[in-house]
């Protein structure tokens, strides 16, 4: 998907959702193009066209207890492809792409790192945090019938259970040259936002712009709401529109 909407100064962003299913990311990631434009890669139109169809590797994987080595094979054949497109848009000059996957793993997002710095884009991290596991559940549940959609294929808790073990926090972070990325993380319960600083902390702005819009339309969210796990230690404050 490619939409040409703002201008861009300087190096192109390459902006990197994250964050476990059901957190939100795909529907940011469609909220953050339709504002700011770019290219649109999305992992789940990746694995239609590759034909991975995921309700069908819940069923051979067992719920990911068996078997499950075959299914990180195409699953990883899936972002070399997302790598692929990403670099082909950026070598063709696009300013801004936006890709959509879990980026769980350390490794997948250090292809993506060592990508943006070959082709002197600036990568931005979008974390996507859903802390309520009733509202997790909810959102599965509510895929439930309509996995033909690719953006509504996950609709087994396994997928949950399968990401969340695979998880390596994207708070430590490097890029090639040693500094930190910038990151965004992103309530989308709550509406809340932080932004830690990084390289290219000043790109963070007209994503967190594109967020406000939104985030105008709801209900004001609690003043302070505090992530305990480990991986995910952070205050999230509401937006201001």
């Amino acid at each position: 998907m490619t939409v040409s909407r703002v201008e861009h100064v300087g190096d192109p962003t390459a902006v990197l959702m994250c964050g476990l299913p059901a957190s939100g990311k795909t529907t940011t990631a469609m909220r953050l193009h339709a504002r700011l434009g770019g290219v649109l890669i999305r992992s789940c139109d990746v694995y239609q066209e590759l034909g991975i169809v995921l309700p069908e590797w819940v069923k051979r994987t067992a719920r990911f207890t068996a078997n499950v080595a075959e299914y990180d094979r195409v699953r990883d054949n899936a972002y070399g492809e997302m790598a692929r497109r990403a670099e082909t848009s950026l070598a063709k000059g696009s300013p801004l792409i936006i890709i959509d996957a879990v980026y769980g793993e350390r490794a997948k997002r250090q292809r993506l790192y060592a990508l943006c710095s070959t082709r002197r884009a600036m990568p931005i991290l979008v974390v996507c945090l859903c802390a309520d596991f009733a509202e997790v559940q909810r959102r599965f549940r509510a895929r439930e019938g309509h996995e033909a959609d690719p953006e509504r294929e996950a609709s087994d808790l396994s997928v949950f259970h399968d990401i969340r073990r695979r998880w390596e926090s994207p708070f430590e972070d490097e890029l090639p040259d040693g500094t930190r990325p910038a990151i965004l993380i992103y309530d989308t319960l709550n509406r809340g936002v932080t932004c830690l600083p990084g390289a290219g902390a000043s790109l963070l702005a007209p994503i967190q712009g594109a967020l406000a819009t939104e985030t105008a339309r709801v209900a004001a969210a609690p003043s302070s709401l505090s992530y305990s796990s480990s991986e995910m230690n952070v205050k999230v404050r509401p937006l201001k529109s």
